[in-house]
């Protein structure tokens, strides 16, 4: 079968939500797994991350310059955190043969310290599986990156069976910055998960990723798997992305998070908000509310800690639950 057939498969296996916004070269990727096609790629995500709250898997496919719109929310999960696993299968045009720009979306995983993975036709299954499982361990997005080069290529039937797991929220006890430092000890957890993917395999030689060839294999691309004399040689569809990165170091976390108990002090809304009526019902209530970005963040603080998740995901999923007679 194509590469595109295999993974769509895949991911109808492992996610119970499908989005996309179509494009070059994933718009038949698209098709295949019967994703809900969205305004844009921000609001696939942020439906993504509101499934995920609800313990629903969600996968979201893209092409690359339209994960650009998805920085956002994307940066803002790696420190509030979620709950099922969400993924983000995104598809560069490398040679830019129906997009203006050739951009490498594995970039992106230094940018909101996310998992990045590269499967060749071989790990496709279980890559998309590992991807859901690392984005529940690390409570964060997870990143698949395919080419037309894989996508159009004959791969083998695979399979991979499911093990959801369960992420969490950031402590709702941290400060902002707290929630921020308190991710970066996933991130170094990352490093260690990056080197001990089974999806890996190194046997000397020129390290491939993707389908591109080589006698050891990289699946597992950010962080970088492997010591930096194995990833010296590499091959890769794009930019040397895991030659660029095969030095980088896990981030060195200094001191406990800070919380609002040790800072002394939170912030809150003006004396004079015109919504401070509305947030006493949500909490009276004890109504839980994703705060999107600006103002509404505060609400997740004292006295009202109503919020569970500042990512814009409080967009409503377009799929529906069957009606029963």
């Amino acid at each position: 079968m194509k590469g595109t057939e295999a993974l769509a498969l895949a991911l109808r296996r492992s996610a119970d939500r499908w989005y996309a916004v179509p494009g070059y070269p994933v718009s038949g990727l698209a098709a295949a797994t019967g994703a809900a096609i969205t305004t844009n790629e921000k609001v696939a995500l942020e439906y993504a991350l509101g499934d995920s709250l609800a313990g629903r898997r969600a996968a979201v496919v893209v092409k690359h310059v339209g994960l650009n719109a998805c920085a956002d929310p994307l940066v803002h999960a790696t420190a509030q955190g979620l709950r099922a696993g969400v993924v983000v299968v995104v598809g560069d045009d490398v040679r830019a043969v129906a997009s203006d720009v050739t951009q490498d979306s594995r970039y992106y995983g230094e940018i909101a310290w996310v998992p990045v993975l590269e499967p060749d036709g071989e790990a496709l299954a279980p890559a998309v599986e590992a991807a859901f499982e690392a984005s529940e361990t690390f409570s964060r997005v997870a990143i698949v990156r395919v080419t037309p080069d894989l996508l159009d290529a004959d791969v083998p039937e695979t399979s991979a069976s499911r093990s959801d797991q369960r992420g969490s929220l950031a402590d709702p006890g941290l400060t902002m910055a707290g929630r921020a430092q308190a991710s970066d000890r996933g991130t170094r957890a990352m490093f260690a998960w990056s080197r001990s993917s089974p999806l890996n395999r190194f046997s000397g030689g020129t390290v491939g990723t993707g389908p591109a060839e080589g006698a050891s294999r990289a699946v597992t691309v950010y962080p970088p798997p492997a010591d930096p004399e194995v990833l010296a040689r590499t091959r890769e569809i794009g930019r040397s992305f895991l030659g660029e990165h095969r030095l980088l170091a896990p981030p060195e976390p200094t001191g406990e998070p800070e919380r609002f108990s040790s800072r002394g002090y939170c912030r809150t809304f003006c004396r004079d908000c015109p919504f401070h009526p509305a947030l006493a019902i949500l909490r009276d209530r004890g109504m839980q509310a994703a705060c999107d970005a600006g103002c509404a963040i505060l609400a997740m603080n004292p006295p009202y800690r109503i919020g569970i998740a500042p990512t814009g995901s409080a967009h409503r999923s377009p799929w529906r639950r069957p009606v029963r007679g």
